[in-house]
């Protein structure tokens, strides 16, 4: 099989000839700046930093480096087109830190000693307290795209790869709220003002499918799997209920999943962090087909019962490996050892695409990164 054929087929529940592999491409699925720097150390290899998102300080991972690591999966590298001037976004510095504002208005800071992220800080609408106040945001217009990006996908289907969409028009319909109300404000306000919200996220909706038509103009007819991120989950549970993730939020993720596989989109994932077992049912009724980073150390969320629960309905795209303690804490023994078991608990019967658990992060030694690729080459077929 090609990478391509591999990863439909593991979407559509059947086993390929090997489990795909996403490292670098995918919704959350790639490298911060200083851990890619390792790696091309590692390879050898001399090449310009490509930023593809400040706040997490990713990095867009160039074709030979996927080459290298036998990935299956390409992301498209988009080229936005601004519409309209944004009033909001800018970057500056002081003494002790440099500073972001992006499209949404929403504030971030990064220390200069020894930073490695930059922090959220504030949000354009924390202060506002009525609908009147809301209206004085004024949204970011959806960009457009040059008709020459579609070269780039259609080189992608010639070799035979796979191709997805990562990135999204802000953030999903839960959490985009808490980047401009703040995280307090925004829950409060589903529960006691959610007329507010409603507002809010029909507006979003509709700026979303404006952005997908866009993508779609260029890249129609190329693009295996799109993605958007909406983290309802923390360590322990959901950030709110279940019930109100089920009747208030996914009822606008169907609405724009719909959209989408009419356009021709192949199939959606759900980027969505922590413990989110109870909602995995409400994810697939909303039109999901992927899980991910799948978040195996948080309650709930072990392979074993990820896989026996809902592996029939679908895909867990990630779960690989711990990013929090094993990838980075662990022995390259121990990396060994949790990477087979993920594998022996999530590979049977398809529906599995091996990935991180999240983003690789700068702490992640090279050792155990190379520890952990070796483990899935050794153990990827079926």
């Amino acid at each position: 099989m090609n990478s391509r054929e591999r990863l439909l087929t593991a979407l559509s529940h059947k086993e390929p000839d090997r489990i795909p592999l996403d490292l670098g491409a995918g919704c959350s699925c790639k490298f911060t700046k200083y851990f890619y720097v390792k790696l091309l150390d590692y390879f050898g290899i001399q090449e310009e930093l490509v930023m593809n998102h400040i706040p997490y300080q990713l990095v867009t991972a160039s074709d030979k480096v996927l080459d290298l690591l036998k990935c299956d999966v390409r992301s498209a590298s988009l080229h936005p087109i601004p519409q309209a001037e944004n009033p909001y976004a800018k970057k500056w510095e002081d003494t002790d830190s440099y500073y972001y504002t992006n499209n949404w208005g929403t504030r971030y800071r990064m220390p200069k000693h020894q930073g490695l992220y930059y922090d959220l800080i504030g949000g354009m609408l924390q202060d506002s307290e009525d609908e009147e106040g809301d209206q004085k945001f004024i949204w970011p217009v959806p960009e457009k795209f040059p008709a020459a990006d579609r070269q780039q996908l259609e080189d992608y289907r010639r070799a035979g790869l796979a191709t997805t969409i990562s990135e999204q028009f802000g953030n999903g319909f839960l959490q985009q709220g808490p980047l401009m109300w703040g995280f307090e404000n925004w829950f409060a306000m589903l529960l006691t003002e959610p007329e507010r919200c409603t507002l809010f996220m029909d507006k979003l909706l509709e700026k979303k499918k404006e952005y997908y038509d866009h993508i779609f103009e260029v890249y129609g007819g190329l693009v295996d799997v799109c993605s958007e991120a909406d983290d309802f989950g923390t360590q322990r549970g959901t950030f709110v209920s279940p019930k109100l993730i089920r009747e208030m939020i996914l009822p606008y993720h169907k609405k724009l999943n719909d959209y989408l596989k009419a356009k021709g989109a192949g199939y959606m994932t759900l980027h969505s962090c922590g413990s989110v077992e109870a909602s995995i049912p409400d994810i697939i009724e909303a039109g999901f087909d992927c899980l991910n980073p799948v978040q195996i150390s948080a309650a709930n969320m072990s392979p074993e019962h990820l896989k026996k629960s809902y592996g029939k309905d679908i895909t867990f795209w990630g779960g690989g490996i711990n990013t929090q303690s094993t990838l980075p804490n662990g022995t390259p023994e121990q990396v060994r050892e949790e990477t087979k078991r993920n594998i022996d608990a999530f590979a049977r019967d398809g529906g599995f695409v091996f990935a991180t658990v999240h983003n690789v992060q700068d702490d992640v030694p090279i050792e155990n990164f190379i520890a952990m690729w070796e483990t899935f080459q050794d153990h990827c077929r079926y």
